[in-house]
């Protein structure tokens, strides 16, 4: 960039900047000598020369529910119905620390019937849920076959908490209420013998431990009586939770499953 002073044959004061391009191009150049080469080292694991083979049947303490191209579902190589199933996964994974499910599914089957297996297993308390790799001949063969019938009375399953609380407090608010919730289903089963099914409670808790709304009866559920889920409602409010924190919310969902036995 120049600039003109004067008119005619008067001083021209424009800049020679070649000198100064010259002296940048040499301090570029030294930069680039004197910063060392640092060279990005990536660590590999490679596989042992001997590795042994996936067993067959998952140990107890591995849930893997398999569905099959014909309809059947097991669990853990064992043959049972969706009802006993979503059972034996809420019961299962209650004591468990890493609450997981994998899904195992033919390679052939409707992805429709793998979506409903991953919900029923996160609303039976399921932290995480896993796809199984697909294989051409399917999931492992069943074994045996579980009974039809289920425990009589009513199954809470681990709760799913987010935000500011805890899957144990969130299970010890519930806990206390869980004879009156057995009462209100035995009241209806004298008057359905063939009352069944799951619904989901869900209850959301201020920073004092207070209902910021009313807790209540999740739609979605396969229970078909208003008198029980009326009754279960009502007893909701009674839920008491420990403060959680100045400026903490949660959510707590509470899976519950009905049979007659």
């Amino acid at each position: 960039m120049g600039a003109s002073l004067g008119a005619g044959d008067g001083p021209n004061s424009d800049l020679n900047l070649t000198p100064l391009i010259d002296i940048v191009l040499v301090v570029l150049i030294i930069m680039m000598v004197s910063v060392p080469i640092q060279v990005e080292e990536m660590g590999v694991k490679l596989p042992a020369t001997e590795t042994k083979p996936p067993k067959d049947t998952p140990p107890p303490e591995q849930l893997v529910v398999a569905l099959y191209e014909n309809g059947e579902v097991a669990l853990n190589r064992r043959l049972m119905t969706e009802e006993v199933l979503f059972y034996e996964v809420t019961r299962r994974l209650r004591p468990m620390a890493k609450k997981n499910v994998f899904i195992d599914a033919a390679p052939t089957l409707d992805y429709g019937n793998v979506v409903d297996a991953v919900d029923m297993a996160r609303e039976a308390g399921a932290a995480k849920v896993g796809l199984a790799r697909l294989k051409p001949a399917g999931p492992a063969a069943a074994t045996s076959v579980a009974p039809g019938a289920m425990p009589r009375g009513v199954t809470v399953g681990s709760p799913y908490v987010v935000g500011g609380i805890s899957e144990k407090k969130a299970d010890k608010a519930f806990q206390p209420l869980v004879p009156n919730i057995q009462q209100c289903y035995f009241k209806r089963l004298s008057a359905r013998r063939d009352l069944s099914g799951r619904l989901m409670i869900r209850a959301v808790i201020g920073p004092d431990g207070e209902h910021m709304e009313d807790p209540k009866v999740q739609g979605g559920g396969t229970v078909d009586d208003d008198g029980l889920i009326q009754c279960i409602t009502e007893l909701l409010p009674a839920i008491k939770y420990e403060p959680l924190g100045e400026g903490k919310t949660a959510i707590a969902q509470y899976p519950l499953l009905f049979s007659p036995g």
